[in-house]
């Protein structure tokens, strides 16, 4: 009897087709029956997965129990159901008296207001204006991505091909469907280039704000305004290089693709120079690097230069070392 309820609703996990085919038909069902349906479904794949020698098969099984698996993983980060608890909690809370209503009321505030910030700090080191939608916003995404952090870019197209594979599962319109495909063929065509062209060796790894400052103090006149523009945009969010993405320079260009720029420029000219003197000092041409937050001898520094106090290194908790002298 069961078996034959199971065949009756279409539901079932013999290939990628079927599962994807599953997870339309559970549309038209409640959340809670749907989540618990793909959990059964898994739970019965894996146990015919055990049973089963056809290579074939196992392989369709697996595909189908991974677009099962995504659909449950992007379900748990969407967190669905909660507007549902929240408005049972709500219900509950008006049945107690006023001490309590008063009590839930600021703690709910208290909840809001860590979310917001959570949320605020978050959209700080976000990129907007990414997306996966059709072949435009795919091309207008690697735009916005252009002259930024190497390993950003490629941590950014990963997380939207990873998105955009999890809406094909879930979505029937034709239109849809190939325009998204277009954006992932975009986006994969990104990546392969960017592993040909080895483009991850490109990446200036930033050194802390609390060396950047001792390397200030080491430089003297030496510094130009660009830079101190720089640093105090890097002061601004307090050592958070990530946050400059969306810190916004000369010509409204963020200070991380600006960054990049000059620093592109630097590598080239200082290709030969020598990094440090004899007394293991950094050289004015290595200083004029370490003003961007940046050095071809990241670890080095951080062993020889006194990083000086900042609150980003009071609030991690870290003492500044205390190998270089700055006079």
């Amino acid at each position: 009897m069961g078996k034959d309820e199971k065949e009756d609703t279409g539901f079932g996990f013999k290939d990628r087709a079927k599962a994807e085919e599953t997870l339309r038909l559970l549309e038209a069902h409640e959340p809670n029956y749907r989540r618990l349906t793909v959990r059964g479904l898994l739970g019965r794949a894996k146990r015919v997965l055990s049973l089963t020698k056809a290579e074939d098969k196992i392989k369709n099984i697996k595909e189908a129990m991974k677009v099962f698996e995504d659909w449950l993983a992007e379900l748990e980060l969407n967190k669905p159901g909660k507007e549902e608890k929240e408005d049972k909690k709500r219900k509950r809370s008006e049945e107690k008296d006023s001490s309590s209503d008063v009590e839930m009321e600021d703690n709910s505030k208290e909840k809001k207001g860590e979310k917001k910030e959570k949320e605020k700090k978050e959209s700080a080191d976000t990129v907007p204006g990414l997306g996966f939608k059709d072949k435009e916003a795919a091309e207008n995404t690697l735009k916005q991505l252009e002259g930024r952090d190497p390993d950003y870019q490629q941590l950014a197209i990963k997380g939207l091909i990873r998105s955009a594979k999890r809406v094909l599962t879930c979505t029937r319109d034709e239109t849809k469907l190939a325009n998204i495909k277009n954006s992932i063929e975009i986006f994969e065509k990104f990546l392969e280039d960017f592993e040909r062209e080895h483009r991850s060796k490109q990446n200036n790894t930033y050194i802390s704000l609390g060396l950047v400052e001792t390397s200030l103090d080491l430089a003297g006149d030496r510094v130009s305004e660009q830079q101190r523009a720089f640093i105090e945009a890097y002061r601004s969010v307090e050592g958070q290089y990530k946050r400059l993405r969306t810190v916004r320079g000369e010509e409204d260009i963020t200070w991380d693709i600006i960054r990049n720029r000059v620093l592109a420029e630097m590598k080239d000219k200082y290709a030969d120079v020598k990094l440090f003197d004899e007394e293991d000092k950094p050289t004015p041409e290595h200083l004029d690097m370490l003003l961007w937050a940046y050095s071809p001898e990241r670890e080095r520094v951080r062993k020889l230069m006194r990083e000086k106090e900042t609150g980003e290194n009071r609030e991690n908790g870290e003492s500044p070392n205390k190998k270089m002298r700055t006079e």
